[in-house]
């Protein structure tokens, strides 16, 4: 796959055009993508080239997203599609535009005690949600959370998630 992410008339991973990189982990990259079927811009999430893939990491990371697809809360990010292309597997999400919480701290400082809480019970919220479906995020840190453009917490799960 990295000969498919290396080029710019390449960055096609299925249906999906690869626009540009949005951020990297140890594991996996996540990329601004666009959906030509449903016309609208997508978050692709690809292992990282050279990371170490074998089919027990695939089913458990197909796993991961079928838990992730199954929640519905306007706090967490939804799950659009989850492949395989050579080897290499791949989640599709919504695209939230906006920054994530970690830049908005840094950008804004200590917010007001209200904002904080308005935005943490969001976040709260969404755990619960994901701890009743048996969902665990194992990685929540402000660098995993997103604020949208309405200034709601949202959570991906899309980091570290692990189905119980």
């Amino acid at each position: 796959m990295s000969a498919l992410l290396s080029t710019p008339a390449a960055q096609r991973l299925g249906r999906f055009e690869l626009r540009r990189v949005l951020g990297k982990g140890a594991q996996a990259s996540v990329w601004l993508g666009f959906d030509p079927r449903l016309e609208r811009e997508v978050a692709v999430k690809v292992i990282t080239a050279g990371a170490d893939v074998d089919p027990e990491h695939i089913t458990h990371w197909l796993q991961e997203a079928r838990s992730v697809s199954r929640l519905t809360h306007p706090n967490i990010v939804p799950v659009f599609e989850a492949d395989v292309q050579d080897g290499r597997p791949y989640l599709v999400f919504e695209f939230v535009p906006g920054r994530t919480l970690a830049e908005h701290l840094r950008a804004r400082g200590s917010l007001p005690p209200h904002e904080a809480l308005a935005l943490m019970l969001g976040v709260l919220d969404a755990l619960q949600t994901a701890h009743a479906a048996g969902v665990v995020h194992r990685d929540l840190k402000p660098s995993n959370i997103l604020i949208d453009g309405g200034g709601r917490a949202r959570d991906g799960f899309r980091h570290r998630c692990a189905a119980e």
